[in-house]
């Protein structure tokens, strides 16, 4: 096995097609199947169904796919890391959810541009676990919403702040208006999420399944479900801080429940930056940062109240 073969694998995952893939590889079609015949040998089992429809992960393809991804982004940071390394700058990779990123860390980035211009900071949107990307330094520090655990185990760890969750749907959602709505009278109802994966949407699915779970539909970004919820497709929950615009000018509105769960925006990383300077300008920026934003909460809150 390697990284071609593993290539070829995710572009053909991707594309459903081994023509599209190796027109998007820039290689003849013989060429990627050849990979793809040699992986599979490699493993002694099929990993793509192939027909006339397009091709599609067998569920041995859907396993390796998992960590596929993952080889070949660290092969890359390994190449990255070793060539030119005289004429790259420092570079640091900051693993980051995609509502932190948008909605808490664009002043963290900014103020690290100005102050430290010599070092390439280096945002990646997390598709995998925050913990084992830090473990296996895919990202130097990672900062995700989750609920309240253990610190994990070889990787430093902190709590940022609070992360109120609102569960939302369109203006004329029959759940709308209703007071203290129960978690058995989300039943039947669809929600929309960005990804099924994430720390407060697993809590969700696991009140809900007590009470019957409803259709979901994983729609990959915020924008998608804030979009789809808005023109009617169901309920989501989602980080309060994502849809305040919303709430405010009413393209949502905001469903009566709380979750039976809190959860946190936080952050890990990798424990040899304990001694980095760099490192430790961006926690320190990202703790004052998330400081100020919650207690601009807690007074917007208390302001509503009155």
């Amino acid at each position: 096995m390697n990284t071609k073969q593993l290539d070829a694998f995710l572009a053909v995952a991707e594309l459903s097609s081994f023509t599209k893939a190796a027109h998007s590889l820039g290689l003849s079609q013989p060429t990627v199947t050849a990979r793809i015949k040699s992986l599979e040998q490699s493993f002694g089992t099929p990993l793509l169904h192939r027909s006339a429809g397009g091709t599609r992960l067998t569920p041995a393809g859907r396993r390796l796919h998992l960590y596929a991804s993952r080889i070949v982004r660290l092969s890359e940071f390994a190449q990255r890391a070793v060539c030119d390394a005289a004429e790259r700058p420092p570079a640091f990779v900051v693993g980051a959810a995609e509502c932190l990123t948008a909605y808490r860390l664009v002043p963290l980035i900014e103020h690290m541009y100005l102050r430290h211009p010599s070092v390439e900071l280096s945002i990646h949107s997390l598709q995998d676990d925050p913990v084992a990307l830090v473990r296996d330094e895919a990202v130097d520090c990672a900062f995700f919403i989750g609920t309240r655990t253990a610190s994990p185990a070889g990787v430093g760890h902190q709590l940022l702040c609070p992360e109120p969750l609102a569960l939302v749907a369109h203006p004329f959602h029959p759940l709308v208006g209703a007071r203290a709505v129960s978690t058995r009278e989300l039943t039947g109802h669809t929600v929309a999420c960005i990804q099924r994966g994430s720390s407060y949407q697993r809590g969700f699915e696991q009140a809900l399944a007590g009470s019957g779970t409803p259709g979901i539909l994983s729609l990959g970004s915020i924008e998608a479900v804030k979009r789809g919820v808005a023109e009617g497709i169901g309920m989501a929950l989602l980080p309060e801080i994502t849809v305040t615009d919303e709430l405010r000018s009413g393209a949502l509105r905001r469903i009566d429940w709380q979750p039976p769960f809190e959860v946190f925006a936080q952050c890990v990383w990798r424990r040899d930056l304990s001694d980095s300077a760099f490192f430790r300008a961006v926690f320190d920026t990202a703790l004052q940062l998330t400081a100020e934003q919650a207690e601009a909460y807690a007074d917007s809150q208390l302001q509503a109240a009155c």
